[in-house]
């Protein structure tokens, strides 16, 4: 297969996969739970202890044991209860439940005496104290368990609290820390290099252009999306358009012990777009370059002598944009061992033509219709040097190849901006 044909999605994809297996890394850290946050939990995660620990008041009320109320009201209609004492939230549960008329006044979160297996809320009894010596006065049943939160009715000892490969967020952060769980193991972040090409770069300093020149938006998009993907930017470079310049950055990089290198820009077919010359002369193996995808179609796929991983994206900022998206992202997927993705449908909200044979990534904003269906529509301005759009969009929309004319109402796969969190 010529490394230059314009390779299907589907075949660029196996390709990529089959490369990743035979990279698999499977290293892991320890890691403080409070800074854990978008780290990729390594193993399951099971609870150590019933949460609730111990029988607890879910209201601000009476504890009462609920046979002898309910015998009482059943027979005479109401029955006045001697309250006890008083028990907050933080108290010992092992409380002596005392004689039968009893009822012991109770906070939210206080554990519930032995015995009591009832709370009625404090606006549900009559209250009267005398002397310092309170008393309640029911008029209605208690059903056994009204108002007690169970032990173990939110985790059972080595019930399972956070799986495998879960991103943690804060709403795993909270249940791990209600069961106690101080410390979790992730999976090491993956070193990586990121580098810009291109004589039409502003310097980083800059605040203003002279003529002819741009931004570099592709190197802080870069680096801030691939710490979604569990990588560690540790590298991060650009250089003008000579092959020198680009073999310098490339050996800094490597100084960094790197396993993967991404590059914007100087993949193309224009006379300074050597990066897959300057690759071949180092003894690199590309195993494509240019895919029948828009944008990015120039794409290109290597690897070092050494075994470093090097994705060549195109310089404009969203087919970079997808590159990462759908290359590199099923690339670190596969190398981590974490589960293919499963995509989404919505509805497209208008009629769509697109070039056939091209697999098209489009960017789109999905949303629930008041019928509830997912829906979604492809935003205005799809330039692949068009940022503002790609700002708007909280999805790729991903139109097939062999699609030229897409009808309002069918339903076309779609893909979250970062792979597993579907934001609407």
């Amino acid at each position: 297969m010529s490394i230059n044909k314009l390779l299907p999605y589907s075949s660029a994809l196996e390709m990529i996969e089959k490369v990743a297996n035979q990279h698999s890394i499977n290293l892991n850290q320890t890691c403080e739970l409070g800074n854990s946050t978008s780290r990729l939990l390594a193993e399951d995660i099971f609870s150590p202890i019933n949460v609730p620990s111990f029988n607890n008041s879910a209201m601000d009320g009476f504890a009462v044991q609920t046979h002898i109320v309910n015998q009482a009201i059943e027979k005479s209609g109401k029955i006045t209860l001697k309250v006890s004492g008083s028990i907050q939230a933080g108290d010992c549960q092992d409380i002596n439940a005392g004689s039968e008329h009893l009822a012991w006044e109770i906070m939210t979160g206080a554990p519930v005496p032995n015995l009591f297996d009832g709370v009625i809320q404090i606006e549900n009894v009559s209250i009267n104290e005398v002397d310092g010596n309170k008393t309640i006065t029911l008029t209605e049943p208690v059903q056994k368990g009204r108002n007690i939160r169970k032990l173990g009715t939110d985790y059972k000892t080595n019930e399972i609290v956070a799986y495998k490969h879960a991103i943690i967020q804060s709403q795993h952060i909270m249940a791990l820390a209600t069961v106690g769980i101080k410390k979790i193991n992730v999976i090491k972040k993956v070193r990586i290099a990121i580098l810009s090409t291109g004589n039409e770069l502003a310097k980083k300093s800059s605040t203003s252009l002279n003529s002819g020149k741009i931004f570099n938006s592709n190197q802080p998009f870069l680096k801030a999306y691939s710490q979604n993907l569990n990588c560690d930017p540790v590298f991060v470079g650009r250089c003008n358009d000579t092959i020198e310049a680009f073999n310098a950055l490339i050996d800094d990089a490597l100084e960094e012990k790197v396993k993967i290198i991404f590059s914007t820009g100087a993949v193309s077919m224009g006379k300074f777009d050597f990066i897959p010359q300057a690759l071949l002369a180092r003894g690199a193996k590309i195993h494509f370059h240019k895919a029948k995808i828009r944008p990015g179609k120039p794409i290109l796929f290597a690897e070092l002598p050494n075994g470093v991983i090097y994705f060549g994206l195109p310089g404009n900022p969203i087919a970079a944009a997808a590159g990462m998206r759908f290359f590199v992202s099923p690339f670190i997927r596969q190398m981590l061992g974490l589960p293919q993705e499963k995509r989404l449908k919505a509805q497209v909200m208008a009629d769509i033509s697109k070039k056939k044979g091209f697999r098209t990534f489009a960017k789109a904003l999905a949303f629930v219709n008041n019928s509830g269906k997912l829906c979604v529509e492809m935003l205005m301005d799809q330039g692949s040097y068009q940022s503002c759009s790609f700002a708007q969009s909280n999805c790729w929309l991903i139109l097939p190849e062999e699609s030229e004319n897409i009808k309002k109402g069918e339903l076309i796969d779609v893909a979250p901006m970062i792979p597993n969190l579907m934001v609407l």
